[in-house]
This record gives C-alpha cells, sequence and structure tokens, in this order.
C-alpha cells in the first residue's frame, strides 16, 4: 500500500462510487477500479461494496479511509513546509561563530538573511572550537563560521573558504615597542598580549620557552574582541586579532598596526554537513558571506 492507495481509497469514500472517484483524481475509471482490485487481493480482504453506481466502503475500507486521511494531511503539510523552508518563508536557521567570526561575516549575514528570507528565524550561539565541531555534528548547528586553523582538520564538513584577511598586534600611537619596530619573536615576548588565544603558526613562531615569556603572551586571555581591545586602548597591553577587528580603531587612530618580522595571514571558512548543503537558504548564506 503506497500514497497512490490512500489517495483512491479516500477518494472513493468522499465520491460514493468509482466513477465519481476517478473523475476527481483525474484517471480512468477502469484504472482505478484494477487498481483498488490488485489492492485488495494483496490484502485479502475487501475495502469496498460494489454496485453498478456506487461503492460503499466496508470496515476495513473505512478503517484504512479514516487513517488515510490524516496521513494525507500529514504529507500535505510537511510539503508546504518543507517548500516554505526552501523558499525562506519558515524554518530555523542556527548558526554557530567563534569571537572573530561573530563580529565578521555574522552581522552581514544576518542582515541580508533577513532581507532575503523575512519569515526565517534566525538563532546564533558562541561556541569555542571543539564545541563547535560537537554541535554542528549534533545538528546543533546548522552552520558555523570558524578560521582556518579549525576548518583544515575538518575533513567530514563541506567547508567554504568566505574571505581572508591577516593577523595583526596593535597598540596604542605612543606604545614604546613601536620604536623598535619590526618586532622579532623575541621582542614580542617580552610585551603584554591580548588576544582571544595563540593560533597554532603564531605559537610556533614564537617558539616560547620561559615561564614569564608565557606569562606575558597570556597576559589577557579573553573570547570578547571589546574587552581585548580596551586593554590595548587603556594599557600598556599589546593586542592580536584579525585585522578586521582593529579597522576602526585604526581608522581613528587610536590604535596602530605594530610591524612584525613575520606575517601570519587569517581565513574564515563556512562549514555545514552534506545534508544541510541541500538547502538552498545554507548556499545562499555563503553567498551572502562571501559578498
Amino acid at each position: 500500500m503506497d500514497l497512490r492507495h490512500l489517495e483512491q481509497i479516500v477518494a472513493i469514500c468522499r465520491a460514493g462510487s468509482f466513477s465519481g472517484a476517478a473523475k476527481a483524481l483525474g484517471i480512468a475509471q477502469p484504472t482505478l477500479s484494477k487498481s483498488i482490485g490488485r489492492l485488495e487481493a494483496k490484502l485479502g480482504i475487501q475495502l469496498f461494496e460494489r454496485t453498478n453506481s456506487s461503492a460503499r466502503p466496508t470496515t476495513f475500507g473505512k478503517f484504512v479511509a479514516d487513517q488515510a486521511a490524516t496521513l494525507l494531511q500529514n504529507v500535505a503539510t510537511l510539503g508546504h513546509e518543507l517548500e516554505q523552508m526552501a523558499k525562506g518563508e519558515a524554518g530555523m536557521l542556527k548558526i554557530g561563530v567563534g569571537p572573530a567570526t561573530r563580529l565578521h561575516p555574522l552581522p552581514k549575514v544576518l542582515r541580508n538573511a533577513a532581507q532575503a528570507f523575512p519569515r526565517l528565524q534566525f538563532v546564533t550561539r558562541y561556541a569555542g572550537p571543539n564545541l563547535m565541531m560537537r554541535a554542528l555534528r549534533a545538528g546543533t548547528f546548522d552552520l558555523v563560521f570558524c578560521n582556518h586553523q579549525l576548518a583544515t582538520s575538518q575533513d567530514d564538513f563541506i567547508r567554504v573558504k568566505v574571505f581572508e584577511d591577516r593577523y595583526i598586534v596593535v597598540a596604542r600611537p605612543d606604545h614604546p615597542a613601536l620604536k623598535h619596530a619590526p618586532l622579532s619573536a623575541a621582542d614580542i615576548a617580552l610585551l603584554s598580549l591580548a588576544s582571544a588565544g595563540l593560533t597554532p603558526d603564531f605559537r610556533a613562531w614564537l617558539d616560547v620557552s620561559g615561564d614569564q615569556q608565557r606569562q606575558n603572551l597570556e597576559s589577557f586571555l579573553s573570547d570578547d574582541y571589546d574587552l581585548i581591545k580596551r586593554m590595548a586602548l587603556e594599557s600598556h597591553h599589546v593586542a592580536r586579532g584579525p585585522r578586521f577587528v582593529f579597522e576602526q580603531e585604526i581608522a581613528r587612530g587610536e590604535l596602530v598596526e605594530l610591524p612584525l618580522d613575520a606575517d601570519f595571514r587569517y581565513e574564515c571558512w563556512m562549514l555545514t554537513t552534506s545534508a544541510n548543503w541541500r538547502s538552498p537558504i545554507v548556499k545562499a548564506v555563503a553567498g551572502f558571506a562571501r559578498d
């Protein structure tokens, strides 16, 4: 028994005859009669008592018709909801972000997606790298935005490169370290650093061995870049992060880039599962992030 049979049984009960049901379904009456006859033979029961001009459901037929009406309504509702989600008219999109990606590209993504899909509900959450990946696998997030250090180690996800930038170190314009730029790893290790954590390539460049150097480089750790910037603005700390994080302060002259004798790239990636990638909404979000 399949949905086609359920539709036919309900139609016959409503029309009261095979001919009326066939007309409503847009098929030939002999085709409908053969379909129901084969189903009755397969099940070993009689679904309808037939006369030349009418068809009345048996106990079995009425039972199937009652159950089928509910099932068909649920199928129709499901199909409508899926169409709405595909158009962005309904549903929910759950996005995971890190310290930097919640500043960029998340605001731009939400602004453009809200315009394109006005009835779509958005849920955004901050998560650390390990929790972010577990949540994506568990379906708690539909997609996440993260840096390339995290993205490159996740072969089981669809990965979309969003944009590139540089990691930089910034300080107040009057910071004494500017007199010695460009700074080496040894120079940086002597400064009090505010950051969201040391990336693997930066840590390898520093090659820190002493306890005092480690203490300096972990002088202020936070997942809030507003606090990281404040430490650089209001103390002798220097701050590190993607350049876009400090753009406004640099433009206003409140912070300046502290040149180093090495460069470190930043890449933002969007990760999602193969199943979620089939969604037009998720693909549209990837486009919004790249624009």
